[in-house]
């Protein structure tokens, strides 16, 4: 994670010359203007972490990327992490699903490329640079920083978390699982209860999977089984 200073970073940004340490510059200038996020080169990634909270922007550089060409990288998605979250899987596997032990914290994940408007930077020239990531940054202000805010308080994401979020394959068990976890058992209920609103065309998979959790079998982790083996398992009604 980067310590520079914004002079710094400003003069980084005008001299750097090679591809890779444009885009490196770059990324370490946004987060620099964004509120709280760190740029964290060994990932790739501007993260901003809170307690056991960590919310992830996932960079991507353009394959094109060459000297003499135009030079860009992308914000690809949106993670929140939450490593007691983690733990509670850990220390209750009867009440999850299996999941990568890559996103064992996993609270909720979506492609930035899904969500209207610029997804890229463009950074040629030095002279641009700078403007490019200030609008780029309230962009990400606008759209990217939100996103984050919904999921960010356990007795408001019942009612705030994007519908995007509450698919039948999306996130939907994983932000019930987060609010067991944290001992906001009614706001997982009521979750639980707009997320059957939200997908009625599941009804019969929901039903299949309590059936599953009555006979001891696991669904797979991002089905519509697994919501209603999870509000089983977690007595949500």
């Amino acid at each position: 994670m980067h310590s520079t200073q914004p002079d710094d970073l400003t003069v980084r940004l005008l001299e750097a010359d090679t591809p890779a340490d444009v885009v490196r510059a770059g990324a370490a200038y946004l987060a620099g203007v964004l509120d709280g996020f760190e740029w964290v080169r060994s990932r790739h990634s501007l993260e901003r972490g809170k307690s056991a909270r960590r919310e992830v922007l996932q960079l991507e550089k353009n394959r094109w990327n060459r000297s003499g060409h135009p030079i860009r990288f992308t914000v690809a998605s949106l993670t929140v992490l939450d490593e007691d979250l983690g733990a509670w899987r850990r220390a209750n596997p009867n009440l999850t699903v299996r999941r990568p032990e890559s996103v064992e914290s996993i609270v909720c994940a979506s492609s930035f490329l899904d969500i209207p408007g610029q997804h890229s930077v463009v950074l040629t020239r030095p002279e641009e640079r700078r403007a490019a990531l200030e609008r780029f940054a309230a962009h990400l202000h606008a759209t990217a920083l939100p996103w984050f805010a919904a999921t960010a308080d356990p007795e408001q994401i019942a009612r705030a978390a994007p519908d995007t979020l509450l698919t039948a394959w999306g996130f939907a068990q994983d932000l019930i699982e987060f609010l067991v976890s944290s001992g906001h058992r009614l706001q997982a209920r009521a979750l639980w209860a707009r997320v059957q609103e939200h997908q009625p065309a599941h009804r019969h998979a929901f039903l299949a999977g309590r059936t599953m959790a009555a006979t001891g079998e696991q669904p797979q982790w991002h089905t519509p089984e697994a919501l209603g083996w999870s509000a089983c398992v977690l007595d949500l009604g």
